[in-house]
């Protein structure tokens, strides 16, 4: 059996090459220590920002604790797929009902 030996930074730029293939516009890998965070979402949600998404709120600090969530997380791919094409032609549609 061979050992398999994985370049963390050569994998990362894989992940991220992969996720714009898949059409996603940005893709972040980061650690699980979100702590400076934590206290934005909180006041974020004190505020009532989160609206009708009422999930936002759900299952307390496991929205800014990944490790309590999914036990033994070391990394979390977060990926942003842009709502609203690039080649919408809104504006001139707005500007000549």
């Amino acid at each position: 059996m061979s050992s398999l030996s994985l370049d963390p930074a050569a994998l990362a730029q894989s992940i991220k090459e992969w996720g714009r293939e898949l059409g996603f516009q940005q893709v972040g890998i980061t650690d699980v220590d979100l702590g400076e965070h934590e206290a934005h979402l909180e006041a974020w949600l004190a505020a009532g920002y989160q609206g009708e998404m009422d999930y936002m709120a759900a299952h307390g600090s496991k929205r800014s604790r990944p490790d309590e969530l999914v036990p033994g997380t070391l990394r979390v791919i977060s990926l942003r797929m842009d709502y609203l094409p690039g080649d919408t032609r809104m504006t001139q549609q707005l500007a000549s009902p």
